[in-house]
């Protein structure tokens, strides 16, 4: 196992990096989305219909910069998961990472959760995992 170093460690506490995915073409694009870890896998959400999601379909080789564009990054496989459990554990960890967004969004991607247009994207990051055991938020 890999401890965090301390850059990592503050990345994570920002809850927010930087989605990378790759297009058709090999081009990677980066798309700010909010953090979450649990035990050691980066986890947020997303629209069934978004582009994030579409390219993870085409290729689920990804890479994940922590805190800012520029930060540590972990690249991983990222799988695309429709289990009602783990979207409101998502978006439980949500309203405690950014609860001043969810006040106008929360309502929106409940709305989406209960209707099915709303998935998780889980990236396993590849050994060795600097984020290991680690979850946050814990909720």
């Amino acid at each position: 196992m890999v401890p965090p170093t301390q850059e990592t460690r503050d990345a994570i506490r920002s809850h927010d990096q930087w989605f990378g995915s790759y297009k058709r073409s090999g081009d990677l694009v980066k798309v700010q989305v909010w953090l979450t870890v649990y035990r050691g896998d980066i986890e947020f959400l997303t629209g069934a219909d978004s582009y994030k999601a579409k390219r993870v379909r085409r290729n689920s080789r990804v890479i994940c910069f922590l805190g800012a564009p520029d930060g540590p990054s972990v690249e991983g496989t990222a799988e695309i998961l429709t289990d009602r459990p783990l979207r409101w554990r998502l978006y439980r960890a949500y309203w405690r990472t950014h609860p001043l967004m969810m006040i106008p969004l929360g309502p929106l991607i409940a709305a989406r959760i209960l209707t099915g247009k709303q998935v998780a994207i889980r990236v396993k990051i590849d050994p060795p995992n600097p984020l290991e055991g680690v979850t946050d938020p814990e909720v």
